[in-house]
């Protein structure tokens, strides 16, 4: 029942108004996030080619910041590179990322991921999963605006 100030007007609209807020900041970050690269599963990096690494210089894990020596082979020709790691043995090989440009000085390389991240289903799935989370945001701000409501009385 609205009052003879108008005053649940008043407040009705101040509540949208909040609302709309919520509603427009939770559209903006999505939105940011969407047009963010390497966000969600995006190839943020990309231009990494995964090669087969052999360890030259192993070392322990005792050493604090260990960095072994690995040999890669680029375009053709083996070059001597670094891997933050340790523990591994010499002439043990795996995948290791190397970077979109090589240059010339010195070369670091990664591990590579186990398994290639397929990321044509990823990506829409976690911007939808967003999305949702943002809704829900927005849904329990509102009711915390709303504030109790009164019960019905049965008498």
């Amino acid at each position: 029942m609205i009052g003879r100030s108008g005053t649940s007007a008043k407040r009705a609209s101040a509540r949208w108004r909040e609302v709309a807020v919520a509603a427009v900041t939770g559209v903006l970050v999505v939105l940011a996030v969407a047009l963010t690269p390497g966000v969600l599963g995006g190839s943020g990096g990309g231009g990494e080619t995964v090669v087969q690494a052999t360890v030259t210089n192993p070392l322990p894990c005792t050493n604090t910041g260990a960095r072994e020596g690995v040999r890669v082979e680029v375009d053709g020709q083996r070059r001597d590179a670094t891997l933050s790691a340790c523990g591994h043995n010499e002439g043990e090989q795996f995948a290791v990322a190397l970077p979109a440009d090589v240059g010339s000085g010195p070369l670091e390389v990664r591990i590579a991921p186990s398994t290639p991240v397929d990321n044509a289903l990823l990506r829409p799935i976690a911007l939808g999963l967003l999305a949702l989370s943002c809704l829900a945001g927005g849904l329990y701000a509102w009711v915390l605006l709303r504030g109790p409501r009164r019960r019905p009385v049965l008498i």
